[in-house]
Order: C-alpha cells, then sequence, then structure tokens
C-alpha cells in the first residue's frame, strides 16, 4: 500500500515537472504587477529654503513618499518669498518627478497683489519656468474674476495662454 502512494506521488511529480519544462518561460511575465513600494517615508516635513541674510521660502507636508523615479508629499503647503512678492501654494498631493512639480486635488495659490488661483491641477517645469493646467481652473485678482477650461502661463515672458476663458472684469468710471 505504501509502495502504490509513493508511485502515485512520484506519477504527479513526473507530470508537474513535464508541464512545467514545456511551458513558456516569458508566461510569468503577463502575472507581474506594478508593485511600487515606497524606499523611503517620512512624516512631518518641514523645510526652509534659507539664504544668506534671510529665509526665502517654507516648505511644509504631512508625509513624503520617496519611490526610485518620484517624490510624493501630501498636504503640501509652500510660502516663497520672491522679489517682494510673497506666493503661497498648497494642495492635498504634490509629486516631484524629473524637471517637473505636479500639484493635485484642490489646489490654491495666492500671492500678496491679491491674485488667488485655484485648480484640480497644476504642473510646474522647473527647468523652462512653466505652469500649467488641462483642468478647470478659477482666478481672481481684486474683484475681477476669471474661469477656464485650460491655462498656460510662461514666467520668463510673462505669457499667459488661456482656453475655455469667462472673464468678469470691473471697470473704474
Amino acid at each position: 500500500m505504501v509502495v502504490k502512494i509513493f508511485y502515485f506521488v512520484i506519477a504527479i511529480f513526473s507530470v508537474a515537472m513535464v508541464f512545467l519544462a514545456s511551458s513558456d518561460p516569458y508566461y510569468s511575465e503577463q502575472f507581474k504587477r506594478d508593485l511600487s513600494v515606497a524606499n523611503m517615508q517620512v512624516n512631518q516635513i518641514v523645510d526652509y529654503e534659507i539664504n544668506a541674510t534671510k529665509i526665502s521660502g517654507k516648505y511644509e507636508a504631512d508625509r513624503l513618499n520617496r519611490y526610485a523615479n518620484k517624490d510624493e508629499f501630501l498636504n503640501f503647503k509652500a510660502s516663497v518669498l520672491r522679489q517682494n512678492l510673497e506666493h503661497n501654494l498648497s494642495s492635498q498631493t504634490a509629486i516631484y518627478q524629473g524637471d517637473e512639480m505636479k500639484f493635485l486635488k484642490d489646489v490654491r495659490y495666492e500671492n500678496n497683489e491679491s491674485l488667488k488661483f485655484s485648480s484640480d491641477e497644476l504642473i510646474y517645469n522647473q527647468k523652462a519656468k512653466i505652469a500649467r493646467t488641462t483642468s478647470d481652473f478659477v482666478a481672481t485678482k481684486n474683484h475681477d474674476k476669471v474661469i477656464g477650461k485650460s491655462l498656460e502661463y510662461d514666467i520668463n515672458n510673462k505669457q499667459t495662454k488661456a482656453q475655455g476663458v469667462k472673464a468678469w472684469v470691473e471697470q473704474k468710471r
């Protein structure tokens, strides 16, 4: 009886080995999943940008997840002083990858010249110095209001391109 069970197990093992030997070794590639796992996680981040005379920027996030090819910040906030202009930016998620910084979900920008901007997405290319969004946006300055479908702002040339724009402008008499 024991010999019959042993031969039965050997037979099953032999059939399994023949099946594995005859199968395509690249077939397993179809079952692989993208397992992007963070290399590092940091909580409660506060980073200061400092020059010789003052603090010119403060960056905060509740959490940083560092992956092999990108950094992801959750509940991101930035306050930066450039040429006597204070810039405040916040978003639920910020992703830094290559030369681009993507701000996603509830993006809000405000400066001390009464300019406010809000959208669900903002992409900033650091090399080209171009900020753009392909989602609906609202921009206000003082009592003027602009609503649009997409926007691209070239910081170097101070040029704005927008599509699907509706504007309400207050004129002085």
